[in-house]
């Protein structure tokens, strides 16, 4: 537990230890069963599914949830997170873009429509993977934000099972958050084919009444493989999505062009929604291999990068091109 200190920084908060019960086999398995006693409250450290863990915490007290990266770590459902303050971390040593070694997992047949849906405050996720394995056609998500304030940095979201990539109201990430932080984040993967038009990454409203607004995507990568040419990294769901600034920086949309697959061009990376006024989404040093960076629906979508001047989201730079 040396370098906990480097993952999660301070924090007045109780440290909360999952080990899956598999996990016998883990090297720290008994070391973590014998520093992590039972506390002077009676309170249990050690535990062994992530949602005793989620259990355990409490709101607005800034306790850490440790998720062994040995297994994965299956729920029987979805979690509902409406705590604040909470902070889950990932132990696999961090940093990580892809394969976290802590991964959070759904269930086949639970017929929940997220792995994990984030309402509560100021909650951090970090150096985790959620993947929706659920075939059930309520499974369209894997994870929703619609807090406030929550950070997310070095996590993944992806779907390890195309039953319902066919759809066109299926998306890893449905977004309503407000004032959230999302730092090198990975969404979305290249190794199975989405055949429906559909969207990596969806803004509309998780929570009644708030929209997706002052939110902040920094140095976030959005992966797919699609025989759609239809299908979309980002998509405006709704005139109410929306409110103030969304901020993408430095993000890149890489869509797998893979024959064998069936993988195709896509037309565009980006598609609002006609009538969008209360919020814009401001697109800073893109880069894309799509046809088009956002052409179809343009509404309210500015873009920034190196030789552009902002105003016309149809412009090349930022696309990928064949060299010379």
């Amino acid at each position: 537990m040396a370098h906990v200190h480097n993952l999660i920084g301070p924090t007045f908060g109780r440290i909360f230890a999952v080990f899956s019960a598999s996990d016998y086999a883990d090297p720290n398995y008994y070391d973590y069963v014998d520093i992590l006693k039972t506390d002077l409250k009676g309170k249990v450290r050690f535990l062994n599914t992530f949602e005793e863990a989620e259990d355990a915490v409490i709101t607005n007290n800034n306790d850490v949830i440790l998720l062994d990266a040995h297994s994965t770590h299956t729920i029987a459902n979805g979690i509902a997170w409406d705590k604040n303050r909470v902070h889950v971390i990932g132990m696999d040593g961090g940093d990580r873009l892809i394969q976290q070694g802590s991964k959070v997992q759904s269930t086949a047949a639970a017929a929940d429509a997220y792995v994990i849906k984030v309402t509560g405050v100021r909650n951090s996720f970090r150096n985790l993977k959620f993947i929706q394995v659920d075939t059930d056609a309520a499974a369209l998500t894997v994870a929703q934000f619609g807090g406030e304030g929550n950070l997310v940095k070095n996590c993944s979201f992806v779907f390890g099972v195309s039953n319902n990539l066919s759809g066109t109201t299926t998306y890893e990430v449905l977004c309503g958050e407000d004032s959230g932080t999302f730092l090198n984040c990975t969404f979305g993967a290249d190794t199975l084919v989405t055949s429906g038009a559909r969207a990596v990454l969806a803004f509309n409203r998780v929570t009644t009444g708030q929209e997706c607004k002052s939110s902040i995507f920094k140095d976030c990568i959005f992966q797919i493989c699609s025989s759609s040419t239809s299908a979309d990294f980002i998509r405006v769901l709704a005139t109410n999505a929306l409110l103030f600034t969304t901020t993408m920086r430095n993000p890149i949309f890489n869509n797998a062009i893979c024959a064998a697959a069936g993988g195709v061009a896509l037309d565009d990376a980006i598609r609002s929604v006609s009538g969008l006024t209360g919020g814009n989404l401001f697109v800073v040093n893109p880069a894309s291999n799509c046809t088009e960076l956002c052409t179809d629906v343009t509404d309210q979508v500015k873009v920034i990068g190196y030789g552009m001047d902002g105003t016309n989201p149809d412009q090349k730079i930022g696309i990928g091109l064949t060299p010379a």
